[in-house]
C-alpha cells in the first residue's frame, strides 16, 4: 500500500546543547561538531529520494538543514511550527542558574509534566498545537512522497507522542542529536515505525 513517508531529524549540537544551557527560542547556533554532524546526515540523505524538506525557523535547525538543501537542491519550507518548546525566562540560562532563579518551576520542568509552563513560556499542548499542523499538512501534500522534517528534540517526542498515543508518563523516546526517526502512514491512516533515534550515519563524527 502506497505511504507518506516522514523523517523526523533533530538539529545538530548547539552551543546550547554544549553549554548545558536551555535553548529554546533563542539563537544559540550549531558548534563545530553540531555542524559535522549535519554534513554527514547530508551525505546520508542526498540520494534518500527526498520530496521536500521542512524544517524549524531557530538558527540551530536551519544551520542543520542547509547541508541537506545544498545536496538535494530542494528548497526547504521554515516554520515557526516546528520550533522547540519555548522556556520563555529560562532560554539561554544554565540548568544551575535556571533552578537557583525559579526552584519550582525549574522543578516542574524536570518532573516532564506535560502542564508545566516556565514564565512567558509554553505547555507540551502549547508546543504541539503548532506542531502537529505542519504534520499534517505534509501528509496531505505529500501523500506518497519522503519528507525530512527538521526540528528539536521535545517537539519531535511530542509529535512521536502524539502519533503512536503512548502514554507520555510511562514512555520516553530519546532524540539524540541528529538523530532520525522514520516513521510512514499508509493510506488508510496507519502509521509504522520504521526506525527511531538513528545515528548510524554519524560513526566518525
Amino acid at each position: 500500500m502506497a505511504a507518506t513517508e516522514i523523517l523526523l531529524l533533530r538539529h545538530g549540537q548547539s552551543e546550547g546543547n554544549e553549554g548545558g544551557r536551555f535553548g529554546g527560542h533563542g539563537p544559540t547556533r550549531l558548534t563545530a561538531l553540531g555542524r559535522a554532524q549535519a554534513e554527514a546526515t547530508a551525505r546520508a540523505l542526498a540520494g534518500a529520494g527526498l520530496t521536500a524538506i521542512y524544517t524549524s525557523d531557530l538558527v540551530r535547525a536551519l544551520e542543520t538543514a542547509e547541508p541537506v538543501v545544498r545536496a538535494t537542491g530542494i528548497v526547504a519550507k521554515r516554520t515557526a511550527g516546528l520550533r522547540e518548546r519555548s522556556v520563555g525566562v529560562f532560554t539561554g540560562l544554565s540548568f544551575s542558574e535556571a533552578e537557583e532563579r525559579y526552584p519550582e518551576a525549574f522543578a516542574a520542568l524536570m518532573r516532564r509534566d506535560g502542564t508545566a509552563c516556565p514564565p512567558e513560556g509554553e505547555t507540551h499542548a502549547d508546543c504541539l498545537a503548532r506542531a502537529v499542523p505542519v504534520i499534517d499538512e505534509i501528509v496531505e501534500r505529500f501523500p506518497h512522497g519522503r519528507t525530512l522534517v527538521v526540528s528539536h528534540a521535545l517537539t519531535i517526542y511530542l509529535v512521536l507522542m502524539h502519533i503512536t498515543g503512548a502514554d507520555a508518563s510511562r514512555v520516553f523516546i530519546r532524540t539524540d542529536n541528529c538523530a532520525i526517526h522514520r516513521l510512514k502512514r499508509n493510506d488508510a491512516g496507519l502509521w509504522t515505525i520504521h526506525g527511531l533515534n538513528d545515528i548510524s550515519h554519524l560513526a566518525g563524527v
